[in-house]
Parts: C-alpha cells; structure tokens; sequence
C-alpha cells in the first residue's frame, strides 16, 4: 500500500471543497492508495502525472515508486484543476 502526501497547494483547495465533497475524495483517497495506476496518466506538458476521476472532480497526483508515496499536487472541479 502506498502513502498519501498532499502539497501545500493540494491541503488548501481540499480545505476549501465543501464537506460533503471532502468525504468523498478521502474515499477516493483510499482507492488510490490500494493501486495508484488505475487512474489515466496525464500527457504533454503534464507527464508523468495521473488524474484520478470522480464525479466533476480531479485528483492530480505523482507516484514514486521506491518510497511508496502519492503526491497530491491538485485536487478540484476539472475546469479548474489541470491550470
């Protein structure tokens, strides 16, 4: 199982979602630390990142493998989330 690690950036916007919507990403959370490649990975200028899908909301994270850990770099509504 993998860790999670949120940035700085990532604390703030899940701190600013509703409770209701923060719930459901520890959930989310959750499922990403059982298997962190089930999500798409991110192409392009976002490379070696992954978005996790859920609803109208994005998780966008790095995994590194040899330490086990998930980055959060980004979690939000995905109009907003991949900028």
């Amino acid at each position: 199982m993998y860790r999670i690690k949120l940035t700085a950036r990532a604390k703030k916007e899940l701190k600013n979602l509703k409770v209701v919507y923060q719930i459901a990403i520890a959930a989310a959370f959750e499922d990403i630390k059982e298997n962190p490649f089930i999500s798409k990975p991110l192409t392009r200028e976002l490379s070696g990142r992954f978005s996790y899908k859920m609803s109208v909301f994005r998780i966008i994270y790095t995994v590194n493998e040899s330490d086990k850990t998930v980055q959060v770099l980004s979690v939000g509504h995905r109009s907003r989330v991949y900028r």
